[in-house]
């Protein structure tokens, strides 16, 4: 289910595994890539360290286990949007004429086509925006792991050079990382917040 958490340990092991078959590793051997099998009844458990990633038939491709992966590292990847998205609702505080974009559905698109692992959630002026100022804020999350690159200016309406509403943020506020995606969001809020009232900004 979708509002359960994600399981971190899956998702480290499974994209360390997918590495380990994709691009100059597609030719190395399973053993070699640090996974081990284990055939039970009419499958074949496929491990990496101590982590089960795949259940597999007991004939398979290299191309279908590294789909198998894809498939359940999407649906973690889910999860952890759902946390994500639930905590940003309820903690930023999006400006009047603003909104939040959370392109999910393209960087679905990436996981499945490349294996990507960012996400890109934004803040952005409604095209009607009559406001003041118009703020641009992009989160870069990363699916492998709770961490993140946060980015925030503000531009003028009478079209002014942009302000960085993070240049004196800590290197913590601006690269967080956290235990969980909830607590990751957490964070992203509250220094995306704390900069948008100016508190960051250059001098």
């Amino acid at each position: 289910m979708l509002n359960s958490a994600p399981n971190l340990d899956y998702l480290k092991a499974a994209w360390s595994a997918l590495a380990c078959i994709s691009g100059r590793h597609a030719q190395q051997s399973y053993e070699a890539s640090g996974l081990t099998l284990q055939r039970i009844n009419h499958s074949t458990i496929v491990r990496k360290g101590q982590v089960q990633v795949a259940t597999m038939p007991l004939r398979y491709t290299r191309s279908e286990l590294r789909v198998g992966f894809l498939g359940r590292i999407e649906n973690e990847v889910r999860k952890a949007v759902w946390e994500l998205d639930s905590v940003l609702f309820h903690s930023l505080d999006v400006p009047d004429g603003h909104r939040l974009v959370i392109e999910l559905e393209e960087s679905m698109r990436s996981l499945r086509r490349s294996g990507g692992r960012m996400l890109s959630i934004h803040m952005q002026a409604e095209p009607d925006n009559g406001g003041d100022a118009v703020f641009a804020v992009e989160m870069r999350v990363f699916l492998d792991a709770p961490r993140a690159c946060v980015f925030a200016s503000r531009v003028a309406a009478n079209g002014e050079a942009s302000i960085d509403l993070l240049a004196h943020a800590p290197k913590r506020a601006r690269v967080p990382r956290a235990t969980s995606y909830a607590e990751l969001a957490q964070r992203m809020a509250e220094t995306i917040n704390a900069a948008l009232r100016g508190e960051f900004a250059a001098a």
